[in-house]
């Protein structure tokens, strides 16, 4: 055997007797030791330190400080550690729910003339149970930021809609009908109360309304005045949404909402000649002022609205002195119906002499646009037209004024019938009508007025529409061989 081995023989053997001899005497010597260790606790009492992680530290007197006007807006939560020294068998009896950490806000100094936003530091309290004593604390002081409330001033908001209303539902197999939302301009809003920076922030308010909240399921209803509560935003002078907690889910009561509704319809003229009104000599036109056909928007039940297709002006009997007038119409509505205001319609009305006076005169034609490889043999130089107008036009009237202009840029190889076109050379006329009418042998003609700085008119009719062009294509022959 080894020394090595003799060693670890000798260490097993001495530690088996230790645990197998004697053992009365071990027992007996172990209950001594117990006793002896619980006198110890019930009579000595020995004191130690307890350390009590994480107690936050809460804020008191939160109200008194927001009656001054002025609010804590750090969101950090604070905490610390704390230490509490006593005696052994009190130790279960500290934890976190008995350990308590804070600081007084009222203890504040508060003044006129601090600025909107500052920073404190306040001292922290800590409480323990009445048997034990503080040792330590790991935060004695901490800096809070608090910012000072303030109510603004009442606002006024422009009201405004998004989205739509049911747009075009048939009612039967009649109608169909139009709804529009007819909402008051502004609403007062009542003054925030919040942070005095978020409220300075506030340059405009605007109420929103959104038209889709109208629900589609019962149409005879929709029509009526309406008060919702609807939602503001808020816009900074730069027009960026201010969107903090005193401007969030702020809502107005909008009084007024006015669901309508309405149909389009033409106006029109109700021209009533006199019977003295010679129509050999004169010729009388009535038209609207801007010279484009008017409508007008017409509100009312849908039974009523479905009767009307147009709305006539109220009677227009025009004066027969020579010249034009623009006057001032009123509608004539039917019962039931209504308009946003009292509609009227602006009427020209011109009275003038029968043409006196007429010449025929041949224009010449100017060609563009023909196409390569195309040549046009013998094309009509000119085109006839005949001008009409009051003699005292007609004598200052120059045949070199006008032109015919022909575009072949559409046309092909063979015979083409192409559109002729007038055009004025004149700087002092302007084209006032172009209409295509019925000439006296029931054969159409372009009917042109033109209009002199100096008040004339001339007509000019051109019974020839087209002129017929032979387009032939060139043929280059080319040599054999």
């Amino acid at each position: 055997m080894t020394k090595r081995q003799k060693l670890r023989s000798a260490i097993g053997q001495f530690l088996k007797n230790i645990f197998t001899k004697n053992i009365p005497l071990k027992i007996i010597a172990l209950v001594f030791a117990l006793l002896l260790w619980g006198y110890v606790l019930s009579e000595v009492k020995p004191k130690y330190v307890k350390r009590i992680y994480g107690v936050e530290i809460t804020l008191q007197n939160e109200d008194r400080l927001r009656q001054k006007g002025w609010v804590v807006v750090d969101s950090e939560t604070f905490t610390a550690d704390v230490g509490v020294e006593a005696t052994i068998d009190r130790h279960s009896m500290i934890d976190a729910s008995r350990v308590k950490c804070s600081v007084d806000l009222e203890k504040i100094p508060i003044s006129d003339q601090d600025p909107d936003r500052k920073t404190v530091t306040l001292d922290v309290t800590t409480t323990i149970p009445e048997f034990g004593v503080l040792k330590s604390v790991s935060v004695e002081q901490i800096d809070l930021t608090i910012e000072r409330t303030w109510t603004g001033e009442a606002l006024t908001a422009t009201v405004r809609t998004e989205n739509a209303l049911p747009s075009i539902v048939q009612v039967g197999n009649v109608f169909p009908e139009y709804f529009e939302c007819i909402a008051p301009k502004t609403v007062n809003i009542p003054p925030l109360s919040g942070l005095k920076s978020e409220i300075d922030r506030i340059s405009r308010a605007e109420a929103t309304i959104d038209l889709s909240s109208f629900e589609n399921t019962d149409l005879s209803r929709i029509p009526g005045t309406y008060s919702l509560i609807v939602p503001v935003r808020f816009y900074d002078v730069n027009g960026e949404l201010v969107d903090t907690a005193t401007t969030r889910n702020v809502k107005v009561t909008v009084d007024g909402i006015e669901i309508r509704r309405y149909k389009e319809v033409p106006i029109e003229l109700n021209v009533v000649l006199p019977d003295t009104f010679d129509t050999e000599t004169s010729e009388f036109e009535c038209s609207f002022a801007d010279g484009a056909e008017q409508t007008v928007r017409i509100y009312g039940a849908a039974s009523d609205l479905a009767k009307v297709d147009s709305i006539k002006t109220l009677k227009i009997v025009p004066q027969l002195t020579e010249g034009e007038e623009i006057v001032s119409v009123g509608l004539e509505l039917p019962s039931g119906i209504k308009t946003e205001k009292k509609e009227t319609a602006a009427v020209k009305m011109t009275l003038r002499k029968r043409l006196s006076e007429e010449l025929e005169f041949e224009i010449p034609i100017d060609y563009s646009g023909l196409g390569n490889g195309l040549i046009m043999p013998d094309p009509p130089s000119s085109v006839t037209v005949r001008v009409s107008g009051l003699v005292e036009a007609m004598d200052t009237f120059d045949t070199g004024w006008f032109t015919a202009k022909v575009d072949l840029r559409h046309c092909t190889e063979g015979v083409n019938e192409v559109p002729v076109s007038i055009f004025c050379k004149g700087i002092d006329l302007s084209v006032e009508e172009y209409r295509v009418a019925e000439s006296d042998v029931g054969e159409p003609v372009i009917l042109i007025t033109f209009a002199a700085k100096d008040g004339m008119t001339y007509y000019i009719e051109l019974p020839e529409r087209t002129v017929t062009v032979n387009l032939v294509k060139i043929v280059t022959d080319m040599p054999e061989g």
